[in-house]
């Protein structure tokens, strides 16, 4: 009897939700279409977000994915960037102020948002606001909760809508997209993934004026939400696109890249934005998690300068893109958790086995990155070098695997991927963050080469 007694119930209850499902459509606050397609007020205001920041020098930071682990780890390199000074022809300044991009996805866009909205206000409230906040309870209560029932009972709202309300009031309060545009502040690259192509969508006007969609008024909350949502714990965001409305112009090397026989980088990134200009076959983007197509960061990198190098493309998709000496942080918050399952016969937990497969894959995609990364890097420098004029390149990595103290690196390496972090977690974390970056020989070389350049 209690069987059938709790069958009844079940099926009361999905009655009563589909009930409300059709009853009831909840659309969360959607994008505004553009007006009129404009690179020229693209490129007016990159010049006035790098208007102090030394012409001769680029410094590029990737925040990784990771959950808390990699915004307490991204947070300890923002710190140590701020107490380090060098001299420019603009006076002493932080390396910090001398940062030209943010590249962020998923746990990481947390941290590269906040920056790129307070600025240094962030070292004053980001540990007590969310580094040290168990969000993830939180976030699970409001999904629990009888009075958001209807609401993610409805087709066009679910966990991730939900979330990003609570970044809102969290983090945010509010603020647009249009809000990082801030003088002097970096450009913040805040990556998705759309769930239909698997392409990599940045969160930047450039990328949005293939939709003929306005940015400066969509909810950054939003934007963040998208690039942390993990597939199937969170439901993805939906964008409406309005492509071919607003005079936008397909790019001369679009048509270039298509029309070659060779399968080149340009190619394949002329293949993506192709088709998203056809509204009829994609009126709908559907955006997770940013770290399903490149979980480091760095792949906007890759991809930039991968496109700049053919001359009928833009170079201003990359700010300072002609500077002497280039550096690449990349903040990398994968973990290897310490596993002895070669131990024992017993098989291992089912949870554990799709974590270890899962993370095997976007380790490995994540070397072949940073490999891709570094060359496309290294050869620009090459390319552009005279003996007059030298180009430099230094990359940086900020990761577990450099954590000398091997006690202190398996500490490490075993900190969950979640939004719920203890005290200790994090301040080690974030100690990690400053002290790697600190002794990393690549970091000091660029700082000794820039200090005094005119």
């Amino acid at each position: 009897m209690s069987g059938i007694r709790c069958g009844e119930v079940w099926r009361l209850l999905v009655t009563v939700l589909m009930a409300l499902a059709a009853g009831c459509s909840y659309l969360p606050e959607q994008a505004a279409p553009l007006a009129e397609w404009s690179p020229e007020r693209n490129a007016r205001v990159r010049e006035m977000m790098a208007r102090d920041r030394s012409p001769e020098i680029a410094v590029l930071l990737a925040f990784s994915g990771g959950g808390t682990r990699a915004a307490a780890l991204s947070y300890g390199v923002l710190q140590e960037l701020d107490r380090t000074r060098i001299r420019t022809s603009r006076g002493v300044r932080t390396m910090l102020q001398e940062v030209d991009v943010i590249s962020s996805v998923s746990g990481g866009s947390f941290t590269a948002a906040y920056y790129g909205l307070y600025g240094r206000r962030i070292f004053l409230d980001f540990e007590e606001r969310f580094l040290r906040r168990d969000v993830q309870a939180e976030l699970v209560r409001r999904t629990l909760a009888p009075s958001n029932w209807q609401r993610l009972a409805s087709p066009t709202f679910g966990r991730a809508d939900l979330a990003a309300e609570y970044y809102d009031e969290l983090l945010f309060d509010d603020a647009p997209l249009g809000a990082l545009t801030r003088p002097d502040s970096p450009w913040v690259v805040i990556n998705s993934t759309d769930l239909t192509s698997g392409v990599r969508v940045p969160f930047i006007q450039e990328m949005f004026d293939l939709f003929c969609v306005d940015l400066s008024r969509y909810p950054l909350s939003r934007a963040v939400a998208a690039s942390s949502a993990v597939p199937v714990v969170f439901s993805p965001i939906a964008i409406q696109s309005y492509a071919s409305t607003c005079g936008f112009q397909q790019p001369r090397w679009v048509d270039v890249a298509l029309a070659s026989e060779e399968l080149t980088s340009q190619k394949v990134a002329a293949r993506n934005l192709e088709g998203y200009l056809d509204r009829d076959r994609r009126p709908w983007l559907h955006l997770v998690d940013g770290g399903i197509s490149d979980n480091l960061g760095l792949r906007s990198y890759y991809r930039t300068m991968a496109l700049t190098r053919d001359p009928s493309v833009d170079a201003r998709l990359l700010p300072h893109v002609d500077a002497r000496h280039v550096l690449v942080i990349l903040v990398n918050a994968n973990s290897h958790p310490h596993r002895d399952w070669a131990h024992t016969p017993d098989s291992p937990p089912l949870l554990e086995v799709i974590s270890s497969v899962s993370g095997s894959q976007i380790a490995r995609f994540s070397d072949d990155t940073i490999l891709i990364t570094r060359k496309i890097f290294e050869q620009w420098a090459r390319d552009n070098s005279t003996p007059e004029r030298p180009h430099t390149f230094n990359f940086v990595e900020v990761s577990f695997d450099r954590v000398r103290n091997s006690e202190e690196r398996k500490f490490l390496n075993n900190i969950g991927t979640s939004f719920r972090l203890t005290d200790t977690e994090v301040d080690r974390l974030i100690a990690a963050g400053r002290e790697l970056l600190a002794q990393s020989g690549a970091y000091q070389d660029f700082v000794e080469l820039v200090q005094g350049l005119e």
